[in-house]
């Protein structure tokens, strides 16, 4: 059915885009901000550290709005189409986004792939990976494919930032000098926030995270010698968790003394609770910041203030000292 609807999209929904495309852009010299239209929400508000008053950002997902099973409309691609720039993190984490960047016309929307900067190789190892329930976990870490969800690391945070400032200097050259001091400021915050998170994930009695949703973590385990286990298989949104992977979870929870399952943000924790249940554990929130709800926008909540919440419940769930 999938690739009957992308025959349909190439065949009639395209030349469409094409013609819209046409009617013309918000310049620079007209709107007086450069213009920029993200993907997901860690790269909106990386934007808008970076940026500041001089970008007008839109972040592509609605509030709300699970990442995985995202889909631009019509009026998402004009909207993109007559921005100056175009950020997205992959391919792989967003395969939705080919269908965005096949109808542009990159003479005048500036795109960027930003994991591939980072990581050249990222849509073709995304493809085959695995999470670590299907292991021992014993073993330690597993990375037959790389975990896409890079900006839950706060070093590979500090990376994305980079390639955001040099995309605005680009396209701002007059204004290179700010992006670069802002960037320059939010990374010490970053890296602050980093030496942190080590210390206070250096003395937990679990090590292992347990998530009953898609695996996401595993960028942010390894950098704090932790193991992130999850019963989903590879990184694909459409995945499912098999009863056997369930039940290898439920042995993990019960052999590591975990209270806590921790689930993801915008979706039901059907799994987490399944694994509860059988453990006698409880859930606890463990955002992977792809998305934030209408309250978290309203409230203000930036990619900080959230891992920032990630870490206190990472404490409780791991029985840190």
């Amino acid at each position: 059915m999938s690739e009957i609807i992308l025959f349909f999209a190439k065949r009639v929904f395209f030349p469409v885009l094409v013609l819209i495309f046409s009617v013309g852009r918000c310049d620079l010299a007209e709107a007086g901000k450069v213009s920029v239209v993200t993907s997901i929400f860690p790269l909106y508000d990386f934007t808008s550290q970076v940026g500041g008053d001089l970008v007008d950002v839109k972040l592509l997902l609605p509030p709300g709005v699970e990442a995985h099973g995202f889909s631009p409309t019509p009026h998402d691609m004009i909207t993109i189409s007559k921005s100056d720039l175009f950020l997205y993190l992959s391919n792989g984490l967003e395969p939705w986004a080919l269908t965005i960047t096949s109808a542009l016309d990159s003479g005048k929307t500036k795109i960027v792939e930003i994991g591939k900067e980072i990581f050249p190789d990222i849509d073709d190892k995304v493809k085959g990976g695995r999470s670590d329930v299907e292991g021992d976990y014993h073993e330690g870490h597993r990375h037959p494919g790389r975990d896409p969800h890079i900006w839950l690391d706060p070093r590979l945070a500090v990376e994305m930032v980079k390639v955001i400032a040099a995309a605005l200097s680009d396209i701002d050259p007059g204004h290179a000098e700010m992006y670069s001091s802002s960037s320059r400021a939010y990374i010490k915050e970053l890296s602050r926030f980093d030496r942190a998170t080590e210390e206070s994930l250096k003395n937990c009695r679990v090590r292992v995270i347990v998530s009953g949703g898609h695996f996401a973590f595993g960028s942010f385990a390894e950098r704090y010698d932790l193991t992130a286990v999850s019963p989903f298989k590879g990184y694909s949104p459409s995945a499912q968790p098999s009863p056997r992977a369930i039940a290898r979870l439920v042995k993990i929870v019960r052999k590591t003394g975990s209270k806590v399952i921790f689930h993801e943000e915008l979706i039901e924790p059907k799994v987490a609770r399944i694994v509860a249940g059988e453990t006698g554990g409880h859930l606890l929130l463990l955002h992977g910041v792809h998305n934030v709800s209408k309250d978290e926008l309203q409230r203000g909540e930036t990619y900080l203030s959230l891992m920032e919440r990630n870490v206190q419940n990472l404490r409780q769930g791991l029985q840190c000292q």
